[in-house]
């Protein structure tokens, strides 16, 4: 199976190593370097708990480890992958269709639920219409890379939970009109899957990207440098 660029760089992704998890969510594609800095500042300061197979590192340091594999990233990976270039627009897609996607904003459910929340809210008071949401963790996204596949989450913003399985089937039409492999069984148990999913998705200066803030906007090239 095709791996996304970044495993033939000196530092692929990896939960073991400290600069091979930089890598990782570098290349989903839904990271924002300062945040980085800020993330991995505090990992270094569980070191032995997190990378114990690695050399330890000087929080003091980060920034500068940060930087470097930046710029390993930057050398391998120059172009959109086609599965990154088919969520960017699949993303756009489903915002038409009133369906916001958090991408790897939050750590845990909880999290992206009230950013969703949010976002809802702030679409509403411009006089926007929603029907529901998709959500994938940053653990999803660490997943995505490590084993080219995404699960995605998925809901609506009202209780009435006979509107959740239409929902999910068109989240899954809008992917694979996009070239993705996305599937769900039906089951409201189950999550949407795409596999395989392979992002490839070159960094972009902050002032290329929408700044929306919406949610739908946070897909595989809204990582900044």
């Amino acid at each position: 199976m095709q791996r996304p660029a970044i495993f033939d760089s000196r530092f692929p992704p990896s939960e073991r190593t400290f600069r091979g998890a930089i890598s990782m969510r570098l290349a989903s594609g839904g990271a924002d370097v300062d945040e980085l800095v800020e993330v991995f500042t505090a990992a270094a300061e569980e070191f032995d708990e997190l990378f114990p197979d690695d050399a330890p590192v000087d929080p003091a340091d980060v920034p500068a480890i940060v930087d470097e594999v930046v710029a390993e990233y930057q050398r391998v990976v120059t172009a959109m992958s086609p599965d990154a270039e088919g969520l960017m627009g699949a993303l756009d897609d489903l915002f038409r269709d009133g369906i916001l996607f958090s991408y790897g904003d939050s750590e845990e459910a909880s999290e992206a639920l009230e950013y969703l929340e949010d976002a809802f809210e702030a679409v509403a008071a411009e006089g926007g219409q929603l029907r529901g949401f998709l959500y994938s963790l940053v653990k999803d996204l660490d997943a995505m890379v490590l084993r080219q596949r995404l699960e995605v989450s998925y809901g609506t913003f009202d209780a009435d939970s006979t509107a959740v399985p239409t929902l999910a089937r068109r989240a899954v039409e809008v992917f694979r009109n996009h070239g993705l492999a996305a599937h769900w069984s039906g089951d409201l148990g189950d999550r949407i899957v795409i596999e395989p999913m392979v992002v490839d998705a070159p960094l972009v200066e902050s002032d290329d990207e929408d700044a929306c803030g919406c949610g739908h906007d946070h897909g595989p090239n809204g990582h900044q440098h």
